[in-house]
């Protein structure tokens, strides 16, 4: 794998939960999978409490400047079609907000929900998420997820991403890898993929 093919991770967190002593977090694997890939996979991670600092944040992953991080992580609690952005679950965001937020500015790049649930929608509503934003693909569960299960499997998925290209067909060799790799953890956590599709003439 060549340095230039290595795709970086835009992370942005929430809390976990209410209590602001609770040190969870992403971190740790996204600097695991910094140490043992070669080259490493950067990544970029910010905390967010509000709608606000997602705007911001969206934002900046849209810039140019960042290009070398075309998978955006979502880690929040949730449910179908929306992320908390809180550990109290009073700040949401949902897919409406988020279409209209990324609308047109996501063209090959990949946004994983690492969220309880919310990719439990309709299939229509997400194919026009894709269209909307020109993402080539999302991904995520459909099911609560216990949370170290996730973890574990995350790892996996963004290890395997590395190795294919970020379009229709090589996020389609991703599903089918770590469907044969963690078929296990895929149906646990009831994964999905979902990648755009194929434009009318």
């Amino acid at each position: 794998m060549s340095r230039a093919s290595t795709k970086g991770i835009f992370c942005l967190e929430g809390d976990w939960d209410r209590d602001l002593r609770t040190t969870i977090t992403v971190l740790p694997f996204l600097e695991l999978l910094a140490q043992v890939n070669r080259p490493p996979i950067p990544s970029i991670r910010r905390d967010i409490g509000t709608a606000t600092e997602m705007e911001y944040y969206l934002k900046k992953w849209c810039q140019k400047r960042y290009a070398r991080f075309p998978i955006l992580y979502l880690g929040f609690h949730g449910d179908p079609g929306v992320l908390y952005l809180g550990g109290d679950r009073r700040a949401t965001v949902d897919l409406d907000w988020l279409e209209e937020s990324l609308a047109g500015k996501c063209k090959g790049r990949l946004i994983h929900f690492g969220s309880c649930g919310t990719l439990a929608t309709h299939g229509r509503r997400l194919n026009r998420f894709l269209r909307v934003t020109g993402a080539v693909g999302v991904c995520g569960y459909k099911v609560d997820v216990d949370w170290l299960l996730a973890a574990a499997f995350e790892i996996i998925l963004l290890g395997v991403i590395q190795q294919f290209s970020l379009t229709r067909s090589g996020l389609a060799a991703v599903d089918r890898r770590v469907r044969r790799e963690a078929g296990g953890l895929t149906k646990d956590l009831a994964f999905r993929m979902v990648v755009a599709p194929r434009k009318r003439n």
